[in-house]
């Protein structure tokens, strides 16, 4: 701001210019214009996404390695670790990165919606024809949807908190992983034998337990 009289610039809300008299005089308020942020690409997830991010993603790492070494040991490479590993991979696209929130929502949807669709160019590259796209593809994305509006419903509704969403989230990948199994044994064998999708959901029990111990802990010691 500047003093009406002699145009010397005063500090901002002074009401007397010590260079005319000490009587109050009208000040010119001269406006500089603000800088506009600028939209980054990209936004910085907060430190409970990025707390989630991490461990989903470690819960996930877990399942797909047992598939590679149990595919690579007992299966003499045939390869089949690539439907769980896709499947894993649209999960965490799916769970993980709407949370992450470090792209605009019509950028996550398409993200999301081009993982689906690579997953399902996976399938039919690997199985040579479409018969799978009704008999395991649709199931499988209708378990996928269901997972998502309960996920919705429960953690974005904030009716549980804490280790609790972990144990949701847990369990929900030893169903996952379940049906994954049995639709492919349905689909490939005209017939169910559960096998390492059993296994892999034991690991998921004991991470449920771990989970809920240390909520009921840390329940114990806010008393």
């Amino acid at each position: 701001m500047y003093c009406s009289k002699c145009g010397k610039q005063l500090p901002e809300g002074t009401t007397v210019c010590p260079a005319c008299d000490p009587q109050p005089v009208e000040a010119e308020v001269v406006y500089s214009p603000q800088k506009q942020p600028q939209q980054k690409l990209f936004n910085a997830p907060g430190k409970g996404a990025k707390s989630y991010a991490a461990l989903f993603t470690a819960l996930l790492v877990f399942p797909a390695t047992i598939c590679i070494a149990i595919d690579f040991v007992f299966h003499k490479h045939d390869y089949w670790f690539g439907y769980v590993v896709g499947a894993l991979l649209v999960t965490w696209v799916i769970a993980v990165l709407p949370a992450l929130r470090i792209t605009k929502p019509l950028v996550t949807g398409i993200i999301i919606f081009g993982s689906i669709m690579a997953y399902i160019w996976y399938i039919a590259q690997k199985s040579g024809h479409l018969e799978w796209l009704s008999h395991f593809m649709l199931p499988m994305l209708v378990l996928t949807a269901a997972f998502i509006a309960l996920d919705v419903s429960l953690i974005g509704g904030k009716k549980i908190k804490g280790f609790h969403i972990f144990s949701l989230l847990a369990l929900e990948g030893a169903l996952y992983l379940v049906c994954l199994e049995a639709t492919l044994d349905n689909w490939l064998k005209g017939a169910i034998d559960l096998r390492w999708s059993v296994i892999i959901a034991c690991g998921f029990v004991s991470v449920i337990a771990v989970m809920e111990a240390f909520s009921y802990v840390a329940r114990i010691n806010k008393k």
